[in-house]
């Protein structure tokens, strides 16, 4: 698929674009039901709250999984994604993040290139987060929370506003910086069904509010860097920071339908 003209005007003006049902129901299904296999395993890949508790990221699932590798190859996903960039784009980053019922904890406000860019030496914010719903997200378990326009290009102005500190627990920007980018844009849930895609630019500040409903609300994060914006550290393990920076070939647009993808 190709974004209009005005879908990518309105990604350059407010930092992201939310196409509804952009995977079918039975695709998304496909990768539901594949989750269990990436979540149950004692693998360092999979980062819980607390040992033995339920797991809140699960880094890399399309290295595990043939229906996530297949996913973040889409026509559909990667075309829009080269089209933002202006080029061929490569896969940094691929995670999961799971809002398990009654127990899915909140995000602070936060950019992630910030992260990228101190802990792996990203140069620029030329990238795409991909946001994929795996479940319905709605306005009471914890949908994604973004402030329309508060995106930058300039680095002075993206790493000033943020402070260097690890996780997501401490606030990262000060309030006063979040209520004038707030008064200025908004605050917009993004919700949708499963299968809804987000393209989000990786300065915007976005965070969620902790999932206090027996509905799961998980995402997969489909994390893709421009071919000439390669990462220059590799000290961070593999799965959050993959090296290999060889531009994605788009794959079969039907690969996630149930009698492929099985």
């Amino acid at each position: 698929m190709e974004l209009s003209t005005a879908q990518l005007a309105e990604y350059r003006e407010r930092g992201f674009l939310l196409l509804p049902d952009l995977l079918r129901p039975e695709e998304a299904e496909v990768l539901r039901a594949a989750m269990p296999a990436l979540t149950d395993r004692d693998a360092p890949q999979v980062r819980r709250e607390a040992p033995g508790g339920p797991p809140k990221i699960v880094y890399a699932p399309h290295a595990d999984s043939a229906a996530y590798a297949a996913a973040a190859r889409l026509p559909r996903v990667l075309r829009p994604v080269e089209q933002l960039l202006g080029e061929p784009a490569w896969l940094y980053q691929g995670r999961i993040n799971l809002k398990v019922p009654f127990a899915g904890d909140a995000w602070s406000w936060h950019q992630d290139f910030t992260a990228w860019h101190r802990n792996d030496g990203m140069p620029r914010p030329h990238a795409v987060m991909t946001a994929v719903f795996l479940h319905d997200c709605t306005v009471a378990n914890g949908p994604l929370l973004v402030i329309p326009g508060s995106h930058s290009d300039d680095l002075d102005t993206i790493l000033d506003r943020e402070a260097d500190v690890e996780g997501y627990k401490a606030e990262r920007v000060t309030v006063e910086t979040l209520a004038r980018l707030a008064e200025r844009g908004g605050i917009v849930d993004l919700r949708g069904r499963a299968g809804s895609v987000a393209f989000i630019h990786p300065t915007l500040l976005h965070g969620s509010a902790a999932n206090m409903t027996p509905w799961a609300r998980s995402i997969l994060y489909l994390n893709y860097s421009a071919a000439s914006n390669r990462t220059r550290r590799s000290h961070r393990p593999w799965f959050m920071n993959d090296v290999d920076a060889a531009p994605l070939a788009p794959g079969d647009d039907d690969a996630l339908m149930p009698r492929r993808a099985a």
